[in-house]
């Protein structure tokens, strides 16, 4: 997921493109047997292409290869270069301009407009704003219960800076706020954890521990914090 080194951290009104099923796609162009496959089947074509990936560095080197050919062939034919792509993904990228030419070997499907983009400071993860939707990439155990924290980025007042810093702390004290013990389950495999003061902790369910074990700042710091620092250090 390489994020450009040169733009803002904080970005809005991007474009989203990517190719639908662009594995399973050139695999096919090759003749690759997918006969005991549902090729419509997102999760039983991604599990089938995985496997077949494993110990075969040939293809994996191939796929992504490929994918990064035919992406650089889109710019080169839209007049744009690397310079244009904020993040790069496996099979698309988000770019600062709009593409006019689309169609050729994969046509490069467009996703929508990213309304707000922010990047941590150290450009290894990014959260972005899209319709009624937040996508945040490169945050290790995220789980669900953090949707209704990264939900209130859609709403950021980014014309106002008094405004906008009022809402980053209401963001930062649904954290610090938060009462409710479930929020700070973190899924482990079969298991659920918190973060206690005394490190990670195996629990049972909310009802093996009290609101005061848990150590909220690791939450914000984890979660959180790298996404709110950048937005200082835009406006600043």
């Amino acid at each position: 997921m390489p994020i450009n080194d040169e733009c803002d951290l904080v970005i809005q009104d991007l474009f989203f493109y990517d190719f639908r099923s662009a594995y399973q796609r050139i695999m096919s162009s090759i003749d690759w047997d997918f006969s005991e496959v549902d090729i419509d089947n997102k999760e039983e074509r991604n599990i089938r292409i995985g496997t077949d990936q494993r110990g075969n560095e040939n293809l994996s080197s191939f796929l992504i290869d490929t994918v990064t050919s035919i992406l650089d062939w889109y710019l080169i034919q839209n007049g744009l270069d690397k310079s244009n792509v904020i993040i790069s993904q496996r099979d698309g990228f988000i770019l600062n301009t709009k593409l006019f030419k689309t169609d050729g070997f994969m046509n490069l499907d467009f996703r929508g407009i990213v309304q707000l983009l922010i990047i941590s400071p150290d450009r290894k993860k990014y959260l972005a704003v899209m319709d009624d939707r937040v996508d945040v990439k490169g945050i290790s155990n995220r789980y669900s219960k953090l949707d209704k924290v990264y939900d209130r980025f859609r709403f950021l007042n980014l014309y106002d800076r008094s405004v906008l810093f009022s809402q980053l702390q209401v963001i930062k004290n649904l954290i610090m706020d938060e009462t409710d013990k479930e929020f700070f389950l973190i899924p482990h495999g079969e298991d659920v954890a918190i973060q206690s003061f005394s490190g990670p902790v195996i629990v049972s369910g909310p009802e093996s521990f009290v609101i005061d074990d848990v150590k909220k700042e690791l939450y914000f710091k984890h979660y959180v914090k790298e996404f709110i620092d950048a937005i200082f250090l835009h406006f600043y």
